[in-house]
């Protein structure tokens, strides 16, 4: 994803580095300051195209922010990224760090504004959000090892005009990412939109429109892009959205297949005296979109668009003594195919909590989500580049245990 601007190596390591000491240095002069780290640590055993590797991975999320003034705050974040083994792409032996965010917002008598590199956060879902048309969360390919499902983030300037006490207004210009070799896109591939909040009887609802000029994650829609949303409480929780992405003289045949919706509920209770339960389903639905299986190539290289449904169901367990237990799954019924993420933890001290994860996936070698690519016939190559993916990618299956630290 080269919107996020991720630089490889020692070098970027090395600048990254340097940013943030340097904004850890200049900004207590203004006001009081908070560091804030997050450290993960995995080791993890996996199954390759023809062998089983064991690796280790982490991610440290250095956050330096300004919280003395309640009109004025900032952050600056530095992060380290792990090792993903989602399935979706590839799998990076190579140390990765990005400047993940260098914002401010500023609150005036009748307005707010956010500037620097952040998240906004349009729409209403947690898996699939078809009104997050800012970033995008179409995506199947999760990595539930990371304490943040989706959290991209990108440079913007947003303007907040409250309309009341559950109301407003809110526009925003994103500039263009870098491309690949990190040379500058023209103008014409900027973003920008507005959206408008409201409440009306318990439940909220938002609408809005943006123009989106450049990729900002994979399996972004490019284009106008209108959309709505809603949120509220009838038994559970409820919530959805709706977009669409129309392209500059695109037909309308071209504009029906990029109409999505999603739709997800929550709800927690207790079944116990000292458990609690929490259960979420949500669906992203494409209608014109495939609803019989393609070739796995054809969709990692795009040209198989996108299958009409995905669900992902949920439960999450949370008892007393720190423990938590949850079962997560992302599901392709047009392929028969799923990913499936059992998940333990324990909150063993305040602060730190041990993690284990074991994630298979259940499908054909065709599939999203392949229990084994093994055979040539279904281990693809990377999109556009005519080269296998390498041998280490990972294949089907694996086991995650580590740590999660935050001070």
């Amino acid at each position: 994803m080269e919107n996020l601007r991720v630089i490889s190596g020692s070098r970027g390591i090395r600048a990254a580095l340097a940013v943030f000491v340097f904004l850890a240095a200049a900004l207590p002069a203004a006001a009081e300051s908070e560091v804030r780290v997050n450290m993960e640590l995995f080791t993890t055993v996996y199954r390759g195209q023809t062998d089983w590797y064991f690796t280790g991975s982490g991610m440290a999320d250095l956050r330096f922010a300004a919280i003395g003034n309640r009109d004025i705050r900032g952050e600056a974040a530095v992060e380290f990224h792990p090792v993903d083994l989602s399935g979706g792409g590839s799998v990076s032996g190579v140390p990765t760090a990005s400047l993940k965010r260098l914002w401010f917002k500023a609150n005036f008598p009748n307005w707010r504004l956010t500037a620097g590199k952040t998240k906004l956060g349009w729409g209403n879902g947690f898996v699939f959000n078809s009104g997050d048309v800012l970033f995008g969360a179409l995506s199947p390919y999760l990595d539930f090892t990371s304490s943040s499902v989706r959290d991209d983030t990108a440079f913007l300037v947003a303007v907040n005009i409250p309309l009341g006490r559950f109301s407003y207004i809110e526009g925003v210009i994103l500039p263009p990412g870098l491309k690949a070799d990190f040379s500058l896109q023209p103008i014409h591939q900027s973003s920008g939109g507005m959206r408008v909040f409201f409440r009306a009887g318990g439940w909220r609802f938002e609408t809005g429109y943006l123009y989106k000029g450049d990729a900002k994650v994979m399996s972004d829609l490019l284009g106008h892009r209108p959309y709505f949303s809603f949120h509220g409480h009838g038994g559970v929780d409820w919530y959805g959205a709706f977009s669409l992405a129309a392209a500059e003289g695109a037909a309308w045949d071209d504009v029906s297949k990029t109409i999505n919706f999603s739709l997800g509920m929550f709800h927690q209770f207790s079944v116990a005296y000292d458990t609690t339960m929490t259960i979420r389903l949500e669906t992203l639905i494409m209608p014109r979109q495939n609803w019989s299986a393609q070739a796995f190539q054809d969709m990692v290289d795009g040209t198989a668009g996108y299958y009409g449904i995905m669900i992902y169901p949920e439960v999450m367990f949370r008892f007393a003594a720190g423990w938590t237990l949850g079962l997560q799954s992302v599901i392709s019924p047009i392929d028969a195919s799923a990913q499936i993420t059992l998940n333990a933890g324990w909150e063993v001290l305040q602060g730190l909590t041990l993690l284990g994860y074991f994630v298979i996936n259940a499908g054909d070698g065709q599939s999203l989500f392949a229990y084994d690519r093994s055979n040539s016939a279904d281990w693809p190559e990377y999109a556009g580049t005519g080269t296998d993916w390498a041998p280490q990618e990972f294949n089907g299956i694996n086991l995650t245990l580590g740590a999660r630290y935050s001070y």
